[in-house]
């Protein structure tokens, strides 16, 4: 029942989406048009997916804030459906995808601005879609989507916060009931002239071809059992390419996945003496050292080096930043200015990255910075897609307000082991 997934990671976010158009053509698809056989079913458009959550990773990049579940999910479908013509793009196309779930649930505007928590079985992503085109094209509702998320993000409660922006929520309510039955509204707009942007494509080398369904499971995440599964088919591309950088990474990333450390740390030496400017690889020698300095804590100064040589590489590559950081943290040690720095470094080039943005919480915690931490906590605790971590953290984040403040300090501090 998936068909699109988008993972925020420093230096490395992914997007999965559908077959393309050329495997749906081999397997009988027709490429032209715009819905395919195996997603009529939902409606559900490939390149809708894909925009989706390219959505969710510019949001995040470029404005990253507390954002409720419906409107996180409601401009990812608004933007979803943007169409791109010679000489323009249309936004506020309605989702066939989302029809149904429009058509039969009524709108309850105080529902969809309760706590995250009674989210689990509201229609945000069809609701989310509604409110957000009606609130960007109804002129009578100018600006108070801008006011609500403001207040939102001061620390103002949700429905405290969508009373004062948007006034009688039943009104509300009347007027979305009233809009999912209406044309949809919209925009288009003209690019501007001479704004050709430049496009380099490469062919994959050989290479990397032979590793490519490695690195997308890889990619999306595998348990430890998992990664033992793939062993063999790790060590056979690297049979086959044993002095490629691309199948020397894969196999590193597989063995490390599978516990195999040291195996792993071997085959990121030979990453990196095969190009000393990998980095992947310095960063595969660096995270792994980290691991290894929770037996032997010497192994921090060679983690701390390891991370440099990535910053000299790449120096702003948010991970060899942040986890420069965590060394000091991880050795007891008070981090210096330039290792506060770099943490912070690290929050600008990638504020999407939740291990970053609860590490940079924790420093200033340290600080005395309570009302800053929650601010920069408020994406991770508005998450609509919640985890165990993230309800623990929303938990932990009430008993700190009321002056309980150990538990969320031990919570974010910087460890060996992986979060959950």
């Amino acid at each position: 029942g998936v068909y699109g997934f988008f993972i925020p990671r420093a230096g490395n976010s992914v997007a999965f989406m559908p077959l393309t158009t050329e495997e749906r053509r081999r397997r009988g698809g027709s490429p032209g048009t715009r819905h395919y056989t195996e997603f009529n079913a939902n409606n559900i458009d490939p390149l809708a997916v894909i925009q989706h959550e390219y959505t969710h990773y510019f949001m995040f990049q470029h404005a990253p804030a507390a954002y409720p579940a419906w409107y996180r999910e409601g401009l990812a479908e608004v933007f979803g459906m943007l169409r791109i013509e010679d000489n323009r793009f249309f936004v506020g196309d309605p989702p066939p995808h989302r029809m149904n779930e429009i058509a039969v649930y009524k709108v309850d505007a105080e529902e969809m601005f309760r706590p995250v928590r009674n989210y689990v079985n509201y229609p945000h992503y069809g609701h989310g879609w509604l409110l957000t085109n009606y609130l960007a094209f109804e002129p009578s509702r100018a600006n108070q989507l801008a006011v609500f998320l403001k207040a939102l993000n001061s620390g103002t409660d949700s429905l405290v916060a969508a009373r004062e922006a948007f006034g009688d929520l039943d009104q509300l309510s009347k007027e979305l009931n009233a809009y999912r039955k209406e044309r949809s509204r919209g925009l288009a707009v003209p690019f501007p002239a001479d704004t050709q942007p430049v496009i380099e494509l490469r062919k994959l080398s050989a290479a990397e071809a032979a590793r490519m369904d490695l690195y997308i499971q890889s990619q999306a995440g595998v348990t430890k059992e998992q990664a033992t599964r793939q062993l063999s088919e790790a060590n056979a591309v690297l049979q086959q390419y044993p002095d490629r950088l691309a199948t020397l990474l894969a196999a590193a990333e597989v063995h490390t996945d599978a516990g195999r450390l040291q195996e792993g740390y071997d085959l990121y030496k030979k990453a990196v003496a095969t190009d000393p400017k990998s980095v992947a690889g310095n960063l595969g020698l660096a995270r792994l050292e980290l691991q290894f300095a929770e037996e032997d804590p010497a192994w921090l100064q060679t983690a701390r080096r390891s991370f440099l040589r990535v910053n000299e590489i790449e120096n702003e590559e948010p991970n060899a930043l942040a986890g420069y950081y965590r060394t000091f943290v991880l050795a007891g040690a008070t981090p210096p200015e330039d290792a506060v720095i770099a943490l912070e470094g690290a929050f600008v080039r990638a504020p999407f990255d939740e291990d970053i943005r609860e590490t940079l919480a924790y420093q200033l915690i340290t600080e005395n910075r309570d009302d800053e931490a929650l601010v920069v906590l408020g994406p991770i605790l508005n998450s609509p897609h919640s985890n165990k971590r993230v309800r623990e953290l929303r938990e932990l984040t009430t008993k700190f307000s009321s002056g309980e403040r150990e538990p969320l300090i031990a919570k974010l501090k910087p460890s060996f082991s992986e979060k959950d």
